[in-house]
Order: C-alpha cells, then sequence, then structure tokens
C-alpha cells in the first residue's frame, strides 16, 4: 500500500486563479472592443457569414454605410442599412443587415448614413443577425455605390 503526502499551498493556488480569471477577463475586453467594419470589398462576405453563423456574431461590435431601405411590412423602429450588389452589367439585387433603432422614424427611405451597433439576434420571417444601433449618421452618397457577391475564398 502507498500513501502520498502532498502539500497544498492556498495561496498559490489562489493567486494562480485570480491571475487565469484576470487573463481571461482581458481576452474578454479586446475582443468584445473589436469593431468589425464593413466596407465595399467586404460588404456582401460578412453579411453572408452573419447569416450562416449567427452565434459567431452576436455581441460583435460592427459599423457599416448604406442607404436606407425599408419593406412594406417592416415596423417604424426597423429598415434595412442597404446596398446595391451588382450581379453583372444590367442586375443588381439590394442586400444589407436588418436594423433596429428606436429614432428610425428620423430618416428617409435612400438617405445613405454610416452606422455602428451590436449584432444581436432578430426575427423577421425566421431569426436573423440584426444590427441594434447605437450611433447612425447622415453621410453623402459615395463614389461607388455597389457591391460584389462574396468571394467564393470568404
Amino acid at each position: 500500500m502507498k500513501f502520498f503526502n502532498i502539500k497544498i499551498d492556498i495561496k498559490k493556488i489562489l493567486l494562480i486563479s485570480i491571475f487565469l480569471i484576470f487573463l481571461l477577463l482581458i481576452i474578454f475586453l479586446i475582443n468584445s472592443n473589436t469593431i468589425i467594419n464593413m466596407n465595399n470589398s467586404n460588404f456582401t462576405s460578412i453579411l453572408r457569414d452573419s447569416h450562416e453563423n449567427i452565434t459567431k456574431y452576436l455581441g460583435k461590435k460592427i459599423s457599416t454605410t448604406g442607404y436606407i431601405f425599408r419593406g412594406k411590412d417592416f415596423s417604424n423602429t426597423n429598415f434595412v442599412i442597404a446596398r446595391d450588389m451588382l450581379i453583372n452589367e444590367t442586375q443588381a439585387n439590394i442586400v444589407g443587415f436588418f436594423c433596429s433603432y428606436d429614432y428610425a422614424s428620423e430618416f428617409e427611405n435612400n438617405e445613405w448614413v454610416e452606422a455602428t451597433g451590436t449584432i444581436v439576434l432578430g426575427d423577421y420571417y425566421g431569426p436573423i443577425p440584426m444590427i441594434k444601433i447605437n450611433t447612425i449618421k447622415r453621410i453623402t452618397t459615395p463614389n461607388d455605390v455597389f457591391v460584389y457577391p462574396p468571394n467564393k475564398n470568404n
């Protein structure tokens, strides 16, 4: 029969535990402050990926530009920050992020905006990623208003 004599140093265990919790908190804060910046080249790739992997994006901060688009069945606090995705020389589709903003009625359809918010789980005929807008401002229409289909590698 063997016996083991193990000396436990509670102070060291406590210090290591506090250090690990502190390290995890720093990692969390760094990740939570990262902002996803959508632009012409990554707009549709981020949009597609957020729909395919909703949980990966929930709670992330995001910044994007586009024009206000409203569907006939949207509530007065919802709109899409939209872009025209050029399919070919004669065809474009409207694509964008569904958004929620308490003061959405202050913005007209087709008005260009820059917005920052947090991605939350929305519902529009099923669960979808939605930007809960924190800040929004009017901008002038950019020179290049089109985005392109997602890159097959992204």
